[in-house]
């Protein structure tokens, strides 16, 4: 790139960049915020047409957690290191700015995307290292400026190649493509809507039975948020519960399905003897969640024994402030069972201390992914597993046969979910007053 008359981007009044109270202190999840003299740069290099350049911005990992836990001196002093082994790695005409929050900004020399993308990761390993306090991980983003319509749109491209390279993990790079603004703006529209949705009160719940595989009684149902939107059309859970959680709608979310549930229980007259159960984020175990959610129970008049919270056994094990909680409401006789118990850490020592009454075993884990007779050795092992921990309540998840249903059964699996046995259905349905089973609907072993 050559020098031309435009001058590097000029330092922040003071030395080094701006750590402690009231900085952006992100944790390279996010992006910097380009104002000032390094917009003033970028718009007035494409106002004259010079777009043989690319923006960089590179992030220090858990640069937030780093200012808080070490102080202010540990963090300014790994800033330091990390811009100093950029800016030392830098071409003439090249410059680098240090930005709030862990940030760099790099004007780097144009170059092809695969160029780029070979000098960014080099970059990032020089720049990752060691200081007297703490290792430095650096992440970073670039976005060409002769893809870029003005100085905005140019960060913008770079903050999105930046998010990128962090959702693949600290150390990652990434390059901006059209994909990757296609896919941010498609995620910005769908939490609009969902929470328009949840604010309307346009989230309903749907019931899927789960049978007992020896006599193919009911023993309980499990509450499922469905979103069906006027533009949309159902959307699937598997896109709008991420998205409730990158919102922060995920508690609301939970606790409408909890309060639509318990009243259907109670208004469709369902016996005593079938249970509820809902699916809980981990994200919801706040210090307030067993509160919140005893309380609720208690307004619905609904035992908390006839209640079931599901939750996985990786977010159980990540989060352990959740520990209190989950202990809390089952010392008031909510139970908690492991959901997709199989493919997280699925140890004797980890059900032992998880604070859980049952277990899902995951369809992964008895079929590998295709459909197929239950894996027989799995189902055994699994038993034995609960067997150590005390654990009798066990649920195979999607259970699409009479055939699978009497294998289990026949193992000692006591209870079973899946299309075979009851598909999702609104309360009108599958709440119904208990009549005789069909026949031949849960086969006996």
């Amino acid at each position: 790139m050559a020098p031309g008359p435009y001058p590097p981007v000029p330092a922040r009044p003071g030395a080094g960049p701006t750590v402690g109270p009231g900085s952006d202190t992100g944790t390279a999840t996010g992006s910097p915020a380009t104002t000032g003299p390094l917009r003033d740069l970028l718009a007035t290099r494409l106002a004259h047409g010079h777009r043989d350049f690319t923006l960089a911005y590179c992030a220090v990992a858990g640069f937030g957690e780093i200012l808080d836990t070490l102080g202010p001196a540990a963090a300014g002093r790994l800033v330091d290191r990390v811009g100093r082994e950029l800016a030392t790695a830098l071409r003439p005409a090249e410059t680098c700015t240090p930005l709030p929050g862990g940030f760099f900004a790099l004007l780097l020399a144009g170059a092809p995307p695969a160029t780029t993308n070979h000098r960014l990761a080099d970059l990032v390993r020089r720049a990752s290292g060691w200081t007297p306090d703490v290792y430095g991980q650096v992440t970073a983003g670039a976005a060409a400026a002769d893809g870029a319509a003005g100085a905005d749109d140019l960060a913008a491209h770079a903050g999105l190649a930046l998010a990128e390279a962090n959702r693949r993990g600290p150390g990652s790079v990434a390059l901006f493509e059209p994909r990757l603004f296609t896919a941010a703006r498609a995620r910005v529209d769908l939490e609009r809507d969902l929470r328009r949705a949840v604010e309307a009160d346009r989230i309903t719940v749907q019931y899927q039975p789960v049978h007992d595989l020896t006599d193919g009684a009911v023993v309980g149902y499990e509450a499922l948020a469905r979103w069906s939107d006027p533009d949309r059309g159902q959307v699937s859970p598997a896109e709008f519960i991420p998205a409730a959680e990158r919102a922060g709608l995920i508690d609301d979310l939970g606790m409408t399905v909890l309060r639509q549930a318990l009243t259907d229980l109670r208004r469709y007259g369902v016996p005593r003897d079938r249970w509820l159960s809902v699916n809980v984020s981990p994200l919801q175990l706040d210090d307030d969640f067993a509160r919140r959610l005893l309380v609720t129970v208690d307004r619905a008049g609904v035992p908390a024994d006839r209640l079931r919270v599901e939750i996985t056994e990786s977010a159980m094990l990540r989060s352990t402030s959740g520990y209190t909680q989950l202990d809390e409401i089952r010392r008031r006789g909510v139970r908690v069972l492991v959901d997709d118990f199989g493919i997280g850490y699925s140890s004797l020592a980890s059900l032992r201390r998880l604070p859980v009454d049952g277990i899902k075993i995951a369809r992964e884990l008895l079929h590998d992914g295709v459909p197929a007779p239950a894996d027989t050795t799995v189902v055994r092992a699994v038993r034995l597993l609960a067997a150590g921990a005390g654990i009798t309540e066990i649920i195979a998840e999607g259970v699409e046969n009479a055939a699978e249903a009497r294998t289990l059964a026949a193992l000692g699996v006591p209870y079973g979910q899946g299309f075979h046995l009851g598909r999702p259905a609104p309360a009108a349905r599958a709440l119904r007053p208990p009549g005789p089973t069909p026949v031949g609907r849960v086969p006996v072993a």
